[in-house]
């Protein structure tokens, strides 16, 4: 098993060097300080982070079956089948050492790639992030579990595709009928990839598929591409502390399919550079801000560069997962924290392209 190693320095020239064996060591440790943090997260984290969970519960008794369409109760239903009280610590555990194991999974497929201080705390944040949001009973860890097939890609690229598709195509079912656009999106990107060659074409491709995505909402459904989200954050106007506080609010008056599309295009590229919360000027966004920035400039970078070359088509698959998602959060997300908790499971996928990097800038 070849792992990656560290370098903690700010020079190239003065560094601490951990090889592969240290730097494993350094990461079981890392982890199993977040499982614990994943079992005691309800004690230190704010409670409007769980009110999904409270509202799953609340709606268990009534659950009998999953129902197409019906988020809720879908979910309801999961976890009554498992069992699982509300807030258990077990489930917990469980889902952390799995979210963690495909961590390490992912950091051993990097194969001998290097990390430095930055990559480090880039590497936390978004671990972070996974225990706080995808170890309690929620329909993002229901999310993670249909993610995880794509590690398959692995081995086969064609059999890892061909089970999440319908995992993915039974998700959208059952759970989030958004999910029907997303596997729509993405098989669309990975056509295109074949004939262009640059990311900024990329970019284009992204755009125009939001247009037709925002001609096609108005055509069938005489609504503007954003106006579930418009829906949802009308009543959270006046609310605090359920991330109102970072709402996404329209950049221009709706009402045609050209205004709903500058909307989500809008808002797509602050997913990548969320100046929004940049403007806010607290410490607290502005690291996140940091963190986010940096994961999206290496994913784009690798597109470019695998377009380019035409080389680690792997890599290219993971990216365009990514950016495919995210051109549908466009549309339907509310705010920025509800951006990076359905982003959650894709963690692991990004971090694969993100400490890829440095393979592919020294073949170019």
């Amino acid at each position: 098993m070849k792992f990656i190693s560290l370098k903690i320095g700010v020079r190239n020239d003065r560094y601490i060097y951990f090889d592969a064996h240290i730097t494993l060591m350094l990461f079981l440790v890392l982890l199993m300080m977040m499982i614990v943090l994943a079992m005691a997260k309800e004690s230190v984290m704010p409670t409007y982070f769980f009110s999904d969970q409270r509202t799953i519960f609340n709606v268990m008794p009534f659950a009998y079956s999953f129902q197409p369409g019906s988020s809720y109760s879908s979910t309801a239903y999961f976890y009554k089948l498992l069992g699982f009280e509300e807030s258990s610590v077990i489930f917990a555990l469980i889902s952390s050492v799995l979210i963690m194991a495909t961590y390490i999974f992912i950091l051993v497929k990097v194969k001998g790639g290097q990390l430095n201080i930055f990559d480090l705390g880039v590497f936390l944040f978004f671990v972070f992030l996974s225990v706080v949001n995808l170890t309690w009973q929620s329909k993002d860890f229901i999310v993670f579990l249909v993610m995880l097939p794509f590690l398959l890609t692995f081995a086969s690229p064609k059999l890892g595709l061909a089970i999440w598709t319908i995992g993915a195509l039974l998700f959208a079912y059952y759970f989030r009928s958004y999910w029907f656009l997303f596997v729509i999106e993405f098989y669309g990107l990975l056509f295109v990839s074949r004939f262009i060659k640059s990311a900024k074409m990329m970019i284009v491709m992204c755009l125009l598929s939001m247009f037709a995505l925002a001609v096609a909402m108005q055509v069938v459904m005489g609504v503007d591409v954003d106006s579930f989200r418009t829906a949802v954050n009308e009543i959270r106007l006046d609310r605090e502390g359920d991330g109102s506080n970072t709402l996404i609010t329209p950049w221009v008056p709706g009402g045609n399919p050209v205004f709903g599309w500058i909307n989500i295009s809008i808002t797509w590229f602050t997913f990548f550079v969320p100046f929004p919360l940049i403007l806010m000027l607290s410490p607290y966004y502005l690291v996140i801000s940091f963190f986010i920035i940096m994961m999206f400039k290496r994913i784009w970078t690798i597109i470019n560069r695998t377009l380019q070359s035409k080389e680690h088509p792997l890599l290219l698959l993971y990216a365009l997962m990514i950016i495919a998602f995210t051109v549908i959060q466009s549309m339907f997300e509310p705010d920025y924290g509800s951006y990076l908790r359905h982003l959650g499971p894709f963690y692991p996928f990004m971090f694969y392209v993100y400490l890829s990097f440095g393979k592919v800038n020294k073949e170019n």
